[in-house]
């Protein structure tokens, strides 16, 4: 419904609200008036008259007419005090479905229509990860090289997770104020940690690249606890170490969704995972495990997929 045609209906239901409580208030006072002052005086003259003759048959014409004319007045206006007793504006219904659709056109609608626009952003991005992959696989699949180089896997990973970056604000989001980061750690079995190999971040954003031990921080709790991990504000989290952060990391790092990239190949020792994948954002409340979680978990699997293919048996 538009706004002018709702403000339209709104005032007309306005008015009719005032006429039908004048209506409606001297229907009821005129029936009241009725019922104690006039009904006595005629059920009197009535009673009196009856008395007086002892036959109906004695009434005149005009009493009688005019004793019928008072009973029938007096169960209409009977009637009109039951109604007001049980009534139900029409107008006040009105009144309801215009504060309903009020809260539809500012709150209802506005959250389906951006669930709408995220979800098809998220299949967007999904497809074309999931173009790429292919590609990349093809690519690997007709290549006769013995081995790979980081740079290469390096550029593999950004192909796939570009279109993350790329449409940010669309699926997470992001505002021209936020800093938005974008990681993926993938275990070192020699090192027994978790090793930046590829990241895309807001120019704004100073990072330092470092690895993460098994159970440290954001990165390592995902990874331990092999599953998916948000928080809203760091700062007020309760289940992160302040000791496993570095100073000036919650003015950085606020907010927080990570995912362990499964090892669905039993590629590594005692099934853990592969590595784990990070979004992060300076602003409190940046993601949603409602919105973001299947979208976060799609990317993931298709990064296991690539992770399997590149490095073949691992030990």
């Amino acid at each position: 419904m538009r706004g002018e045609e709702l403000k339209r209906i709104s005032k007309n239901n306005s008015k009719n609200k005032v006429v039908e409580g004048r209506v409606f208030y001297f229907s009821v006072m005129f029936s009241n008036f009725w019922m104690t002052l006039i009904s006595p005086v005629i059920i009197g003259a009535f009673i009196s008259k009856y008395f007086a003759t002892g036959e109906l048959s004695k009434f005149t014409l005009g009493e009688t007419v005019l004793f019928s004319l008072s009973a029938l007045l007096h169960l209409v206006f009977t009637g009109v005090l039951l109604s007001s007793s049980t009534r139900k504006s029409v107008t006040h219904e009105v009144e309801r479905l215009i504060k309903q659709n009020k809260v539809f056109k500012k709150v209802v609608v506005p959250k389906a229509s951006q669930m709408y626009q995220n979800l098809k952003f998220q299949q967007t991005v999904s497809y074309i990860s999931t173009l790429e992959l292919e590609n990349l696989i093809d690519e690997i699949n007709s290549s006769s090289e013995a081995g790979y180089t980081h740079a290469r896997v390096t550029a593999d990973l950004g192909r796939i997770l570009s279109p993350l970056v790329k449409y940010r604000a669309e699926l997470f989001g992001y505002s021209s104020t936020a800093l938005y980061n974008f990681a993926l750690y993938l275990y070192n079995k020699e090192q027994d940690q978790l090793d930046l190999t590829w990241r895309c971040h807001d120019d704004r954003l100073i990072t330092t690249g470092r690895s993460w031990k098994p159970g440290f921080g954001h990165v390592g709790l995902t990874y331990i606890l092999d599953e998916i991990k948000i928080c809203h504000d760091i700062t007020k989290s309760t289940e992160l170490s302040v000791s496993s952060s570095s100073l000036g990391d919650e003015a950085k790092y606020k907010s927080f969704l990570s995912m362990p990239i499964k090892d669905s190949a039993k590629l590594s020792v005692g099934n853990k995972p592969l590595g784990v994948l990070v979004f992060t954002s300076n602003m409190s409340n940046q993601f949603s495990l409602e919105r973001d979680k299947m979208l976060g978990l799609t990317i993931a699997k298709l990064l296991s997929i690539y992770l399997d293919k590149r490095f073949g048996v691992r030990s």
